[in-house]
């Protein structure tokens, strides 16, 4: 699934580290770090549960430690119009994701 999702985008990260990957045949759990070619990192956190609902968050960060972007579906934003999806820039409000 990751590897098919940066498939499409040949060259754009540099390494990748699988931390946690879990799965039967209705769930999985994923926990990756990808240091992409720009020297920023991308931590991404996917789970599928048995019923059916997702939870993730791709947290996208400088190789300083800043905040570039981060997408996560936790529900504590129902004003934003793809309400639990949404995304937090690294400066202004959370937006549509």
């Amino acid at each position: 699934m990751l590897h098919r999702a940066l498939g499409q985008y040949p060259g754009l990260a540099s390494a990748i580290e699988v931390k946690r990957f879990e799965h039967t045949a209705t769930t999985y759990a994923l926990v990756a770090i990808a240091k992409l070619r720009d020297g920023s990192i991308l931590v991404i956190r996917d789970y599928l549960f048995a019923d059916g609902t997702q939870k993730y968050a791709y947290h996208w960060q400088a190789s300083d430690g800043a905040l570039l972007g981060r997408w996560d579906n936790e529900a504590h934003w129902p004003e934003v119009a793809t309400f639990p999806h949404h995304f937090h820039p690294s400066t202004g409000p959370v937006a549509a994701s």
